[in-house]
């Protein structure tokens, strides 16, 4: 597996995931706010794209993933999400 994608698909997980935890928050105070539940269905599409993405070439991100499937525990192989920053430099 490629340390520098995985990275970056990381990135782009995490990037997604605060998008929606702020809009959650917003929509807690603004819950008739169309625009923003619109915004929400929007990242909430991409961020569960990224993470499929991150987890089919980096493997799984938590232990209730799809990406742990089988018939041995495959959740640790492979190396830690985090430990792949710095890994390309």
């Amino acid at each position: 597996m490629n340390a520098e994608k995985c990275e970056r698909l990381l990135y782009c997980v995490q990037m997604y995931g605060f998008v929606l935890d702020e809009t959650r928050l917003f929509l807690d105070t603004h819950p008739e706010n169309r625009q923003a539940l619109e915004y929400y269905k929007k990242y909430s599409s991409l961020y569960r794209d990224a993470v499929a993405e991150y987890e089919a070439a980096c493997g799984p991100l938590t232990t209730q993933s799809d990406a742990v499937t089988g018939d041995t525990w495959m959740w640790s192989y492979g190396g830690w999400p985090w430990q792949f920053a710095g890994e390309g430099e």
